[in-house]
């Protein structure tokens, strides 16, 4: 991480917490969960743009989480020979943090490690198989449902704790399977995540490429879309087709900057559309 960048993220994380320790509006009040989009190391995230916008953001994101364990606690711990399951930790800090600050906006980025992460493998049939399809369907059809009644769970705790809250969720952009990795001063810390799993496939056709994670990202945002129409404090953001070029992207599932600046903008105004009106030029005196 340059030492520029660096300043930037400590900066802007300050600010946010300085904010969050005064009377600071509600309206620019935000808490956050999430993974990678919202917690990119050594990037600049959705997060860090939306703070340096002037929202101060309680955040509990963690790079490379998932959907199951922010909502339901899946990380074990082992003691000699027995082990233990810690719990919801994830969502109760998510949810105390709710109760502190009382927001009227909650973020929440998941789902894309559940969906074009490493787990993509397990959606793929084998190509030697000669199956009818690529992909299989059935297993994924049935873990999205899992995700959903996951979302529902998130949707409705966050309901119980304040009922004056707004939640906004993306469904991400299409991702590119073309074999980058997660790089850190020319060092691979993490990934790719895609183009090995359809290599052990021997699925080899960048248009099967394409169409298989059109098919995941387009189900996943859809079943988005349904939850948008039966909670009316849900609120789904379409990012499909906003970055098609593979210039735009960092690796195979993270932007680069300008994209993450870019969605902080769309999260913006889709907060302004939500209040009727833009709640950083009317706190603006506000804003420290």
């Amino acid at each position: 991480m340059s030492q520029q960048l660096k300043q930037f993220k400590q900066e802007q994380a300050r600010i946010s917490q300085k904010r969050l320790k005064t009377t600071y509006p509600r309206e620019l009040t935000i808490v956050a969960e999430g993974d990678s989009w919202f917690d990119y190391p050594f990037r600049k995230d959705i997060i860090d743009y939306l703070i340096k916008k002037g929202y101060a953001i309680d955040k509990y994101a963690k790079a490379g989480d998932t959907l199951e364990n922010m909502v339901y606690g899946t990380e074990v711990k082992k003691r000699r020979n027995s082990y233990s399951n810690k719990g919801a930790i994830s969502l109760q800090k998510t949810l105390n943090s709710i109760r502190k600050h009382k927001p009227k906006i909650v973020l929440f980025s998941a789902g894309g490690n559940d969906i074009v992460g490493s787990e993509i493998l397990g959606y793929l049939n084998h190509s030697v198989s000669n199956p009818a399809s690529l992909l299989n369907k059935e297993i994924f059809q049935a873990r999205l449902a899992e995700m959903k009644t996951a979302i529902e769970f998130f949707i409705k705790s966050v309901r119980a704790t304040h009922v004056d809250c707004n939640i906004l969720m993306d469904g991400y952009d299409y991702a590119k399977v073309n074999g980058k990795g997660y790089n850190f001063i020319f060092r691979n810390i993490k990934g790719p995540w895609l183009l090995p799993s359809f290599v052990a496939k021997q699925i080899s056709r960048k248009s099967d490429h394409k169409a298989i994670i059109k098919y995941l990202v387009d189900e996943f945002n859809q079943m988005l879309i349904d939850l948008d129409a039966q909670y009316n404090n849900f609120h789904h953001i379409d990012l499909r087709g906003k970055f098609p070029n593979d210039s735009q992207w960092d690796n195979e599932i993270h932007l680069k900057n300008s994209g993450y600046r870019e969605i902080a903008n769309i999260y913006h105004a889709k907060i302004e559309k939500i209040f009727g009106e833009d709640p950083i030029k009317i706190f603006k005196h506000s804003i420290v």
